[in-house]
């Protein structure tokens, strides 16, 4: 009888043996499929949720690469009272907008709120600031003015050998070109803002019309501030040009590295940025992750907030400001 079972047992033990070993002979050819369509899944992930390079931090850089060459004028330190202080906001700006319609849509799926600013001479401008606001972003007029040389700002920009009606008939038409925009930043302008009378009669109009100005801080010679002051108006300024070398990557992760340090040592920092592909695939992944270490990403209308004067105790990098 214990023959018996032992024979049974036996043979249950082959026939489990059996289904195992065929099993996987069965299945490997499925496993090394699962792995090539994981492999095909990431190389198809879209900018949103693409993962972001643990390397980033290594290549940060000073503070003060922000101030060599330029004595920009920035904000007061934000204020804080014994509450735990805020994230660092980002307030990322993408320029020229409106061109092209599928980078458009490209990047109203990254995370946000972001800000975008159009040209005010592009196709269906207004349709787009329109889908824009909708989905939560700001939206900017990107103003076109007069640069230094011989580049071409587009149609209508604003020029200083204008007379003063062609001057302000030319402003009226780009301001009319879109409805939802919060304020307006130059595009090019590096003789434009340079000069005193002309950012006077720019800065006083919008005022009139509820709008402030950032300054993209195009030339070291710009007197935006000052004018703003002449003209009772609300004007900013941008911090850092992330692509300012436009095919370089790794420049642009740089200058990343170089917004994230200003956000962290005095509260907030405004980026500029295009709409190129090496930008976007840079800035891209770059969005997914900023808040999980601890940023905020804030529209341009948080400048607002920030401008606000409040009686209370300064901790956060006062040095860093002008």
């Amino acid at each position: 009888m214990r023959a018996g079972n032992a024979g049974i047992v036996a043979s249950f033990a082959i026939s489990i043996a059996a289904i195992v070993i065929g099993a996987f002979f069965t299945y490997v050819p499925e496993i090394g499929s699962a792995a090539r369509a994981e492999r095909n899944h990431l190389a198809t992930l879209t900018l949103r949720e693409a993962p972001f390079d643990e390397r980033f931090e290594e290549r940060a850089q000073i503070v003060n690469r922000l101030l060599s060459g330029n004595s920009l004028e920035r904000l007061p330190a934000p204020l804080f009272t014994a509450e735990p202080r805020p994230a660092p906001k980002i307030i990322i700006i993408f320029d020229d907008i409106g061109l092209d319609r599928r980078t458009f849509e490209i990047i109203t799926h990254l995370p946000g709120p972001l800000t975008l600013s159009f040209l005010p001479y592009a196709d269906n401008v207004d349709e787009l600031a329109r889908i824009a606001s909708e989905r939560g972003d700001d939206v900017m007029l990107h103003l076109p003015m007069e640069p230094v040389g011989d580049a071409d700002p587009g149609p209508n920009a604003l020029r200083s050998d204008m007379t003063g009606v062609e001057f302000v008939t030319a402003l009226d038409w780009n301001l009319s070109r879109i409805e939802y925009f919060v304020g307006v930043n130059n595009h090019m302008g590096s003789a434009l803002t340079a000069d005193r009378a002309a950012m006077t009669t720019v800065l006083a109009h919008l005022q009139s019309e509820g709008l402030f100005f950032l300054d993209s801080v195009t030339t070291p010679h710009s007197v935006a501030r000052a004018a703003g002051a002449a003209a009772d108006a609300e004007v900013f300024s941008r911090d850092v040009f992330l692509d300012a070398d436009p095919k370089d990557k790794n420049a642009i992760r740089e200058q990343l590295a170089l917004a994230e340090r200003i956000a962290r040592e005095t509260g907030y920092v405004v980026a500029i940025c295009h709409p190129r592909k090496e930008t976007l695939d840079v800035v891209g992944p770059w969005l997914v992750s900023a808040p999980a270490r601890g940023f905020e990403l804030a529209p341009v209308s948080a400048l607002l907030e920030l401008n606000k004067p409040e009686p209370l105790v300064a901790t956060a990098a006062p040095r860093l400001r002008g």
